[in-house]
């Protein structure tokens, strides 16, 4: 019962403060973040206390009945698939709520009224993500699907930079085709299978020869999830919303939103269908190497560091596609644990280049830094630890997830005797030192060499922007030396499926 409880009141808690946030922050302004904070940290306070639990109980199912005669419940499952993505994003979300206290202070100066709805809409944004993670029913799965597009869009049309009209648009749009691709393919579900409940579906599925209907629904169904995760040539929308969007939800947006159609796949598609996603291991590899290399070519060529990382973000997401692609336990395994990794070690980044444009006021050209570790050693000590953990360099949790990709990648196309999977996969670890390449390149120009003149008067900045960045550190370090506090969770899903 605390496990149900536990799940249960995360959702209710973060539903009660959204008038609770929008009403106060139009008395107290800014402050109102320190009220957005008090849901978001009960609801991580929740996914650590559900670690032991899940551990020893194993997969906790919440089941509220709303309509159960065409098929429509509330269903919410905490396993050790979901309890890892949760555990990220209600990390990420907290951290992340403290950091844009100074940060939209300085972004939007003392308007109550825009403070009020920016929160109460990043609250909106984080229970979106958490429903996605925990649901169970598919029509449920896509309301809270649709739930991260809407805030998001707001986030970026009001509070982002440059035409953020335009480039909240786009993204809207294309997020938008993409969850029509995932509702056609939920509804050929249905009409296959005659229920929305995801356990059911998979139990069923496995009874009945696929169908080329069942093949056209997976195919639409990765599209939508595609699109989310930004797989190159459906990418376009994210280095524009991502670079111009409010500097903490892009901390968000990059790290733990994207990431959740990598989530998807596995707990839709894979777990109920593995055959008829393992017939597309290798066009799937092949399209995991094309965004690994793509997003990582495009990183160097940036000057703006939004932008950087921005297609960082893009090239990550293709590490995660390889793993999947792979059709193998471990390699599914480092996938999700490449979803945890990418989301401390990027939502790191960002958060420091927020932290420069704030310090500099608003520079972002790569070019016009240099020297700033002198001046910021504690943001540069999290900034190196970030980019040395995108590039899987041990003792840091990217290390854990991509030995896992590569190791399920090939351990995947060996055992299909599939010669041109193999080459891919190799490729792909070749292109791997691009991540290498243009993480040591910006930690090099922006923190290192000759202190430009007119940097002089740069330092630290605020408690509230450094420390949600050390504990994101703090995380990402302990994640590389004792993964075990989440991948026995990752471990006991696979074996079961």
């Amino acid at each position: 019962m605390l496990a149900e409880g536990l799940i249960f009141s995360t959702i209710v808690v973060l539903s009660i403060f959204l008038p609770i946030t929008y009403i106060t922050g139009r008395w107290i302004g800014s402050k109102c973040g320190w009220v957005a904070f008090i849901p978001l940290l009960y609801s991580f306070i929740a996914s650590l206390m559900l670690i032991p639990l899940v551990s020893s109980i194993g997969p906790v199912h919440l089941l509220i009945p709303l309509v159960p005669s065409i098929g429509l419940n509330f269903g919410f499952l905490v396993d050790g698939l979901s309890l890892p993505i949760i555990f990220t994003i209600t990390l990420l979300c907290t951290v992340v709520s403290i950091y844009s206290m100074p940060y939209m202070e300085h972004h939007i100066g003392e308007d109550k009224a825009q403070h009020a709805a920016y929160y109460t809409l990043y609250i909106l944004y984080a229970l979106g993500m958490i429903g996605t993670a925990l649901s169970t029913n598919l029509i449920q799965f896509y309301f809270f699907w649709e739930l991260m597009l809407l805030p998001s869009w707001a986030l970026i049309n009001i509070w982002g930079y440059g035409e953020r009209e335009k480039i909240a648009l786009k993204y809207f749009i294309y997020t938008h085709v993409g969850a029509l691709g995932l509702l056609a393919g939920i509804l050929t579900l249905y009409s296959i299978y005659g229920t929305f409940e995801l356990p059911l579906i998979a139990s069923l599925s496995r009874f009945t020869h696929p169908s080329e209907y069942l093949k056209w629904a997976v195919v639409v169904m990765f599209f939508g999830f595609a699109v989310k995760m930004a797989i190159v040539p459906l990418h376009t929308w994210l280095p524009d919303a991502h670079a111009e969007a409010p500097t903490p939800i892009s901390a968000l947006l990059s790290p733990a939103m994207i990431g959740l159609g990598g989530y998807a796949t596995v707990r839709i598609i894979y777990s109920a269908f593995p055959d008829v996603w393992g017939s597309f291991s290798l066009a799937l590899s092949v399209l995991a190497l094309i965004t690994m290399v793509y997003g990582g070519a495009m990183a160097l060529a940036q000057d703006d560091i939004k932008r950087l990382l921005a297609y960082s973000s893009v090239s990550q997401m293709g590490y995660i596609l390889m793993g999947l692609s792979s059709a193998d336990p471990v390699g599914l395994g480092g996938a999700m644990y490449h979803y945890v990794s990418h989301g401390t070690c990027k939502a790191i980044l960002f958060m420091v280049a927020g932290a420069l444009i704030i310090e500099t006021h608003g520079l972002r050209s790569i070019s016009k830094f240099g020297g700033l570790a002198k001046k910021m050693p504690l943001t540069a000590v999290t900034a190196l630890i970030g980019f040395l953990g995108i590039a899987g360099t041990p003792p840091l949790n990217g290390f854990q997830s991509e030995w896992m990709i590569f190791t399920g990648a090939f351990h995947g196309a060996i055992e299909s005797h599939d010669a041109m999977r193999l080459i891919v996969v190799a490729l792909g670890l070749v292109g791997s030192v691009l991540t290498a390449g243009y993480a040591l390149w910006t930690i090099r120009r922006v923190f290192f060499g000759p202190l430009k003149s007119e940097l002089e008067d740069v330092h630290e900045p605020s408690i509230l922007v450094l420390a949600p960045m050390m504990v994101l550190a703090f995380f990402t370090v302990l994640l590389g030396i004792y993964p075990r506090i989440l991948m026995d969770l990752l471990a006991s899903f696979l074996s079961q499926i």
